[in-house]
C-alpha cells in the first residue's frame, strides 16, 4: 500500500507488464485502440494514451473494492487490465456493467488474442523479411532485434524513422545500399563498430545476411588512415556477396523533389530513373513501356501516353483528357509514379519478393482520403510476395491506419522513440 493516500497503486514495472501482456492495445471488447506511439518532444521519446486500471479497486472509496485480497494482489499484475484512457475511465464509472467477472473475461480473452497473433505471426507469414536486427548505426546507439510482419507502420522520429527505412533497404544493393554505407561510415568515425542482419523466409527456410564494418589498419597504424571494409556473412558463414534477389525493395521516398541543384529540374524523369536502377534495366525501356495498352488497367487508374524521348501525357482518374506529365499537381505525379512502379515490378519480376518502403518524405504531402487509398490497396495485395512498410511521424496518421488492420495486428515493437505494428 501506497504511504500516505491509502492506496495500492501499480508500481512503473507492473504498469509496463500489464501495457506489454496487452500488446499496448486497449482490452475492451471491439475496441483494440493502439495505445503507444512516438513523441519529439517528449523525454521518454514516447507518447503512451492507455492506462492500466484496476480490475478491483486500489482503495476502499473505489469501485469493486475487495476486502479478502491482499496488498499486494490487490498491486498485482493479475488485479489490472490495460485499457485506452476513454474506457478506462468509463470502466471506473460504470462498476454496475463493468464488474470483476467481466473485466477478468475481458483481460484473459483479450491476452489470448494477443498470444495468438504472436504465436501463430511467424508461421503465417512463411514468406520475406521476418526480422530485422542492428546495432549502432548512426544516429541509433542502441542495439536492436526487430520482427516484422507483412505489414508495418513504423511512428515517431522522422530522422530516425528514416533511418530504420533506409537500413531495411539496405542489402536491396545499388543506391539504397549507398545510403546506409554513408551512415556505417559515420559510425565507424564514432568509435562504433555497425552491424545490419536481415532474416529472410521462405518454403527453403530461413536465410540470414549479416553486414558489418571492419576497419583494416595501414602500415602506420594510424586509424585516421585505417581503410574500411566491408565483412558479409550468409547463415554465419563468409561470402563475397550477398543474394539481393531475396531484399529486393521499392523505396518511395524524395524521388519527386530536386533536392540538389545539380538534379534534373523535371523529377518525374528523375523518378523514373531511379526506377530503372532499382529494376536493373535501362531507362529507355522505362520510357518506351507507356504506352496505352500496358496501362489499360493500372492500381490508382492512371492511363499513359508518351509523347517524346522524356515526355508522357496522363490521363488520371476523373478525367477524360490527358495531360503532359509536368502539368500534373505534385500528388497526381505521385500517383503516377506509383502506377508506373507497381505495374513494372508486377510485369518484370512478379516471381521476386518485394517490400514496398513508403517514408514520412513520400507519405506526409497526401491528404487523408490518398493515404488511405495507398494503405488499403497495398496491404490487400493477395500475392504473398510484397511486404510493406509505412514509415509516419504523426499519430493521428498511424492510428488511421493501424485500425484498419487490427484484426491482423502480430506485434507492437518500441526501441529509441520508435513503434512498430506488425501486422499479417
Amino acid at each position: 500500500m501506497n504511504e500516505g493516500n491509502g492506496r495500492d497503486d501499480f508500481s512503473r514495472s507492473t504498469v509496463e507488464s500489464i501495457a506489454k501482456r496487452s500488446g499496448y492495445i486497449c482490452a475492451y471488447p471491439s475496441c483494440k485502440r493502439m495505445t503507444v506511439s512516438g513523441s519529439n518532444d517528449r523525454d521518454s521519446g514516447l507518447t503512451m494514451t492507455g492506462v492500466a486500471a484496476h480490475i478491483t479497486a486500489a482503495s476502499e472509496k473505489g469501485p469493486r473494492y475487495d476486502h479478502n485480497m491482499s496488498p499486494k494482489e490487490r498491486a498485482s499484475e493479475i488485479n489490472g487490465i490495460w485499457t485506452c484512457q476513454i474506457h478506462g475511465k468509463f470502466i471506473d464509472d460504470n462498476p454496475s456493467r463493468c464488474s470483476v467477472e467481466e473485466l477478468r473475461r475481458w483481460k484473459s480473452q483479450h491476452e489470448k488474442w494477443v498470444f495468438d497473433r504472436v504465436e501463430s505471426g511467424l508461421e503465417l507469414f512463411s514468406r520475406g523479411v521476418c526480422r530485422l536486427s542492428f546495432s549502432k548505426v548512426y544516429p541509433f546507439v542502441g542495439e536492436f532485434n526487430i520482427p516484422v510482419g507483412r505489414n508495418n507502420v513504423l511512428v515517431g522520429d522522422i530522422e530516425l524513422g528514416i533511418t530504420f527505412c533506409q537500413i531495411l533497404s539496405a542489402l536491396s544493393g545499388g543506391e539504397n545500399w549507398k545510403k546506409i554505407k554513408y551512415l556505417f561510415d559515420s559510425s565507424t568515425r564514432l568509435g562504433c563498430f555497425p552491424y545490419i542482419e536481415l532474416s529472410h523466409q521462405s518454403d527453403n527456410g530461413t536465410t540470414r545476411v549479416k553486414i558489418s564494418r571492419q576497419n583494416m589498419a595501414t602500415g602506420r597504424r594510424k586509424a585516421d588512415n585505417a581503410r574500411q571494409r566491408v565483412h558479409v556473412e550468409v547463415n554465419g558463414c563468409p561470402s563475397p556477396d550477398w543474394p539481393r534477389s531475396l531484399f529486393r525493395v521499392l523505396y518511395f521516398g524524395n524521388q519527386l523533389y530536386r533536392t540538389h541543384y545539380t538534379e534534373l529540374k523535371d523529377t518525374f524523369i528523375k523518378a523514373l530513373r531511379y526506377l530503372a536502377n532499382v529494376l536493373g534495366t535501362d531507362e529507355d525501356l522505362i520510357w518506351d513501356s507507356l504506352r496505352e495498352e500496358l496501362f489499360a488497367s493500372s492500381m490508382f487508374g492512371n492511363q499513359f501516353r508518351r509523347t517524346g524521348h522524356r515526355t508522357v501525357d496522363i490521363r488520371v482518374p476523373g478525367r477524360d483528357f490527358f495531360l503532359p506529365h509536368k502539368s500534373l499537381s505534385f500528388t497526381e505525379q505521385q500517383f503516377a509514379f506509383l502506377d508506373i512502379a507497381l505495374k513494372l515490378v508486377s510485369c518484370i519480376s512478379r516471381k521476386e519478393h518485394w517490400i514496398y518502403i513508403f517514408d514520412t518524405v513520400f507519405f506526409e504531402r497526401l491528404d487523408q482520403s490518398n493515404k488511405l487509398s495507398i494503405f488499403k490497396k497495398l496491404t490487400a495485395y493477395e500475392s504473398g510476395n510484397v511486404q510493406t512498410l509505412f514509415c509516419l511521424n504523426s499519430k493521428v496518421d498511424a492510428d488511421m491506419l493501424t485500425n484498419i488492420l487490427t484484426e491482423k495486428w502480430v506485434n507492437a515493437e518500441q526501441f529509441e522513440g520508435l513503434t512498430l505494428h506488425s501486422f499479417l
